[in-house]
């Protein structure tokens, strides 16, 4: 059913969880590095083929309690130089930062083009917001005493990407879960929009946006899971414009952030008859499904899916009677257990 390759990107999506739990200080994001060299030679499916070439870079929030937040990093296969996977962390669970101002930020806010589009295309402020966060944060250059200086320290991952290109024909594939598929879905098409010799304007995600891949040397793919809809309705099209076949949503039809947001209407009977949502749970979803109706009214297109899916069902887990319990699972260990990866990192 799932290629090698979608395999080996689930990976990748997975391994960006790994030291998410690790407390903040100048050192956590190269105890992370540590972790995940000491991960990749016996993670499943990877064959001791990949190694980190830029990052990990992380980005820690300090509004409401400082938490980890988005960490991102780029692997190269040794087997084959020349193909590269970006892959971006999903939401960390104990950051409420993340679950306001990345998640659940549903307004919609322009998406920058190379030149005037009519209709403009809309994503959301939230999915904007951590592509700006994971555009701008670069590798640390002060690297403290018993840690390896990170690769590429300092510099961008467009600049990093930009580098790549002036060796020739590359790979490069873009993979995250969850929140994670968002941004990687975003990046795909940042990336892809942006080579050639057309610079974007002046922007707020990332500005000057240089012309990184001029002759358009890069192959760009991307392949996501769980991921939440980022846009509505003309984004998608101008997506689909862009990325075609290239792209691939890899979703379980039980897992509740897939529906959201242009499917909100699907979760109270997503679980029926076996399971049903409390009182509270029907009205956080009502709030939501209020706040998303406004934002589509604003620019008068509604939020829907990207293109490509690929669907999977996960059957209810009979010990979690509760809905919230079940949503964890279905969101998080269901990936896990299809794709036969460990469950901690």
């Amino acid at each position: 059913m799932f290629t090698p390759t979608e395999y080996i990107n689930a990976s990748m999506a997975f391994l960006t969880y790994a030291g998410e739990s690790f407390a903040i200080d100048s050192s956590t994001v190269f105890k992370t590095a540590q972790r995940l060299n000491e991960i990749l030679p016996t993670y499943p499916h990877l064959n001791n083929d990949w190694q980190i070439v830029w990052g990990p870079a992380l980005y820690c929030s300090d509004a409401l309690a400082k938490r980890q937040a988005n960490l991102s990093f780029v692997a190269q296969s040794r087997s084959n130089p020349s193909n590269y996977i970006v892959a971006t962390r999903g939401t960390n669970s104990d950051n409420p930062w993340e679950w306001l101002v990345e998640d659940f930020d549903v307004h919609f806010t322009p998406w920058v083009t190379p030149t005037p589009i009519t209709p403009t295309p809309h994503i959301s402020q939230a999915t904007a917001t951590a592509l700006k966060i994971v555009l701008n944060t670069v590798p640390p250059t002060a690297t403290p005493e018993g840690y390896a200086p990170l690769p590429q320290a300092g510099v961008s991952l467009v600049n990093y990407l930009a580098s790549l290109t002036q060796n020739g024909a590359i790979n490069i594939q873009f993979t995250g879960h969850s929140l994670g598929g968002a941004i990687a879905a975003g990046l795909a098409l940042w990336f892809k929009q942006t080579q050639g010799t057309t610079p974007l304007p002046h922007n707020e995600i990332y500005s000057p946006m240089p012309l990184w891949d001029k002759n358009s040397v890069a192959k760009l793919s991307c392949v996501t899971f769980a991921g939440a809809s980022l846009g509505e309705k003309v984004f998608n099209r101008y997506f689909e414009q862009h990325l075609g076949n290239d792209y691939v949503r890899v979703y379980n039809t039980n897992d509740v952030v897939p529906h959201g947001f242009a499917e909100l209407h699907k979760l109270p009977s997503l679980y029926a008859p076996k399971i049903s949502m409390s009182f509270a749970e029907r009205l956080s979803l009502g709030a939501l499904q209020s706040w998303v109706n406004i934002a589509q009214c604003r620019v008068r297109s509604s939020y829907e899916n990207l293109p490509n899916p690929k669907p999977f069902t996960c059957p209810l887990e009979p010990v979690l009677p509760f809905y919230g319990a079940q949503l964890g699972f279905q969101h998080v260990n269901a990936y896990q257990q299809l794709f036969k990866l460990p469950a901690k990192i």
